[in-house]
This record gives C-alpha cells, sequence and structure tokens, in this order.
C-alpha cells in the first residue's frame, strides 16, 4: 500500500477530481455530442475531429507527449507520460472512441448525440461504451498531474477508432510497435460492473467466430408452382443445416470436435463464480423472456461466460415484403457465430463447422462458408498483482472489492496486447448491464463514472506499491 505521502498525495488528488465532476461531465458531454460512428463512412470526419478533440484534452491534462497515428482506417490516439523514471512501473491505459450507429434513432427518447443527463445517468450514444469510460481515465491522470505535479508510475494510454469494426489498425500497430508500448500491466477500461455495488474484473473473455452462409440453388428465383417439388429451395436446405448443427434438447453444439479444446474450471474458479450476486432469477430478470435457456447441465451464469455457444443472428434471401409470392430463392444466406471459450481455437473452429456443413449439404445446392471474423479468446491469472491492486482500487473507490469473473463477450483487441506485450491484463470497467450498450438511449450511470475516475486514481499508487 502507499506510505504516508502517497496517501496524501491521493487524498489531495481525489478532492481535485470531486472538485471538478461539473467540469468533466461538460467535457464529457462535448466529446458525446461528436458522432464518430467508426463503421460508417460518411462519418469520416468526425471520427477525425473526435481524435483530435481527445488529443487536445490529453495535452490539456498535463500528459508529456500525444499524438494521432494514422492507420489504414480510422486514427490511434497515443499518450504518455514517463517521467516516474526506469525503475518505476509502467501501465498502458486502453478503450475507444468509435461508437456504434444509433439506430434505430426513433426508438430514443432523447437524441444519441444530444447528450442528456435525467434521474443520474447521462444518456447519448457513447455514454458507456466506451466515451464515458476513457474520460474517467483521463479525467483521473488530469487530476494526478494538476493536482500533484506528477503521476506516481509511467502512464501511456491508446484510444483507437476501429473496436466497434475489429481493431484492424490497432492490431497492426500493437504487434509492430510491440516495443514502443512495453508495460507492466494494461488496464483495458471498456466492461461492466455487476451493480453499482458491485465492482467487477474479468480474468477472461470469450472468442468469437462469425460465419456468413449462403445455399444457392436455381440460377435465378422460380415459381413455386411450376417448379416447386421439383427443384430444391435453398431455403428449405439453409434451415435443415441450421437445425443440424445443435441438438434440440440439450442444446449442445453437433459439429466433431467442438468441446474439444473447451478449458474446464477449477475449484477456486467455482467459488469465485459461486460468490457472484448473479442468481438465475436475476438474469432471468434482465432478459424479460419467458424463461432461462442453453446447454444441459449449466447454470445460466456458466452457460452466459464459461461455455461456447452458437446463434443464429440472421437469415435473408427470397421474399420477405408484405403480401405474398410464391417464390423459390436463387439463394439464402445466414450469419450465425459461436462464442468460445479458452483454449479454443476460431480457426479450427471455423474449418470444423464449414466441413460439417459440407457433409451434409445435399448436392442439388451449392454451399459457401465465408469467416466474417474471428477473434481468439483470453485467460489472464486473476491472481497476478497488477489485477489485485485493481481491486483493492475499486474497494477504495466504491466501498467493495472486485468480483472476478470470465465475461461472456469478446474483447477482440485483448488477445493482441496478450500476445504481442506479454503483461497481465487488468479488463474492467464502470458501466452497468443496463446501459444499453449497442442500443437505443445507452446511458452512463454518472455516479459510477465519477467514481470510476477516483478508482483509476486510486489504482496509480496501488500498482506502484504491488510491483
Amino acid at each position: 500500500m502507499p506510505g504516508l505521502a502517497g496517501s496524501k498525495m491521493s487524498t489531495t488528488v481525489i478532492a481535485h477530481l470531486r472538485d471538478r465532476q461539473h467540469a468533466h461531465l461538460a467535457e464529457l458531454c462535448e466529446f458525446l455530442a461528436i458522432p464518430s460512428i467508426s463503421m460508417d463512412p460518411a462519418h469520416t470526419a468526425d471520427m477525425a475531429m473526435a481524435a483530435r478533440w481527445l488529443a487536445d484534452r490529453l495535452r490539456g491534462a498535463g500528459m508529456s507527449h500525444t499524438e494521432i497515428i494514422p492507420t489504414s482506417g480510422h486514427p490511434i490516439v497515443f499518450s504518455e507520460w514517463l517521467d516516474a523514471g526506469p525503475t518505476a512501473p509502467t501501465l498502458l491505459i486502453y478503450g475507444h472512441y468509435d461508437v456504434q450507429p444509433a439506430d434505430p434513432v426513433d426508438a430514443w427518447h432523447t437524441p444519441p448525440f444530444a447528450p442528456t443527463a435525467s434521474n443520474g445517468n447521462l444518456y447519448a450514444r457513447g455514454a458507456s461504451d466506451d466515451k464515458g469510460q476513457v474520460m474517467a481515465a483521463v479525467a483521473a491522470l488530469e487530476a494526478w498531474l494538476h493536482a500533484t505535479g506528477r503521476l506516481p508510475i509511467n502512464v501511456r494510454l491508446i484510444v483507437e477508432g476501429e473496436e466497434e469494426t475489429s481493431s484492424v489498425g490497432l492490431r497492426h500497430f500493437v504487434h509492430s510497435e510491440a516495443d514502443r508500448l512495453r508495460c507492466d500491466a494494461v488496464l483495458m477500461v471498456d466492461s461492466s460492473m455487476l451493480t453499482p455495488q458491485h465492482p467487477l474484473i474479468l480474468y477472461g473473455t470469450r472468442g468469437n467466430c462469425y460465419l456468413e452462409i449462403t445455399v444457392r440453388g436455381p440460377a435465378s428465383d422460380l415459381h413455386s408452382g411450376t417448379f416447386g417439388g421439383a427443384v430444391e429451395n435453398p431455403f428449405n436446405v439453409l434451415v435443415r443445416l441450421l437445425a443440424s448443427l445443435q441438438d434440440g434438447e440439450t442444446r449442445r453444439v453437433k459439429v466433431p470436435g467442438f468441446y474439444d479444446r473447451v478449458r474446464a474450471m477449477d475449484d477456486a474458479e467455482r467459488r469465485l463464480m459461486a460468490s457472484l450476486p448473479l442468481s438465475d432469477a436475476v438474469l432471468l430478470a434482465m432478459t424479460g423472456a419467458p424463461a432461462l435457456a442453453g446447454e444441459a447441465g449449466f447454470s445460466a451464469i456458466e452457460r452466459a461466460t464459461i461455455r461456447p455457444t452458437l446463434d443464429i443472428h440472421g437469415i435473408s434471401g427470397g421474399f420477405t415484403g408484405p403480401g405474398k409470392k410464391t417464390v423459390i430463392p436463387a439463394q439464402a444466406t445466414a450469419k450465425l457465430s459461436m462464442r468460445l471459450v479458452p483454449y479454443q481455437d476460431p480457426q479450427d473452429i471455423a474449418q470444423r463447422v464449414t466441413d460439417f456443413l459440407h457433409h451434409q449439404a445435399p448436392p442439388t445446392v451449392s454451399l459457401n462458408v465465408r469467416v466474417l471474423s474471428a477473434s481468439r479468446p483470453v485467460l489472464v491469472d486473476y491472481r497476478a498483482a497488477a489485477v489485485q491492486a485493481a481491486s483493492q482500487a475499486f474497494e477504495q473507490a466504491f466501498g467493495a472489492p472486485a468480483a472476478c469473473m470470465i465475461g461472456g463477450g469478446t474483447l477482440p483487441i485483448a488477445a493482441d496486447f496478450q500476445e504481442a506485450l506479454g503483461a497481465p491484463l487488468v479488463i474492467t470497467g464502470f458501466g452497468l448491464p443496463d446501459d444499453n450498450m449497442h442500443a437505443p438511449n445507452e446511458k452512463l450511470n454518472l455516479s459510477c463514472f465519477f467514481r470510476g475516475s477516483e478508482m483509476i486514481a486510486h489504482y496509480l499508487p496501488m500498482l506502484a506499491a504491488f510491483s
């Protein structure tokens, strides 16, 4: 733990943060008003504007060096302060400034890029994912630099503009500039707490394998009265193929070898999971579904975190307009993904699923399976000093140490950080499960935002003490 002098400095820093809460909120609103939608080319100028805004803000915070790094897509904002000296630990903080589209805009209660505070929340696209969390980190760094003139450790901060589009530019940068990014820990602030009273650190995340399956039959759409029963309907085949992937009763994936590399939890991890305030009833209440479902033999929280999944996301082709049209479509397409757990390999799974589908497909159609994205799962030692220091920092800011679990979602860049830098990952954040990330009416709990800044402010000296 920090010594007496360090404790006094931390107190000064926290007081500075609390004095400037109104200013930090106003700055966050400025940032959120920029519609930095990375997947829409119409917003390329907005992406550049958001990068410039953030770089200017970091310079104003007192960071020694800040630059905007071009990529093949949207730019990276890179900033560092390394005056703590070569013997002090170095922390790399990660976040992203790009956001999802706001569609459907008419489902929002307030305009998505006109930040609106209401009932202790701030509503705007990107409020929770991830601009609010990025600004919590910036506020903590500024508080140390303005209140004490220095940081207790060396800090690098990297904020990308392509997280919502698979982080292509950052992946290249991390591997090509690994020496420049060398650090003792990576703090990834792009996640959620369990509740405002229950902080959370993820010691792993699931990977993802996203496929597009296309079945082609006749050269063009055909009249079902003339050709029905004599020509294979690609939709019929596609539905049968999709159904063949999963057992209807156990919900287990039927692809041979799919579960071969699935990692089993040890007893210590099971105790961690049992301590979480996430019963089946709580999870059901979050969904609005009539009942929970999933792989037989596992609890809902296990299904959502440590077990692999298979989900169909969309089926297209043929006629879907109002009224009726008796057509045999020329082709039908489905998109599906599989969340993968340590130590599953997305490329291996993609090949196994492709081989299985080709084996199942009849010779009356042609089949194409295309990999749209593949992200590796991540596993971190939750007993690492960097993780334990973060848990104690949460206790200082939120009044409770962080729980630890493997997350059900995917952070594509996490595996690249792990592979290129070899430093422990601290995957955490200050969002909440009901923040409507990627959905209309996205929000950020303002108390979590302010206390999140305090958590990062506490974390810097604690990481030094644990190192």
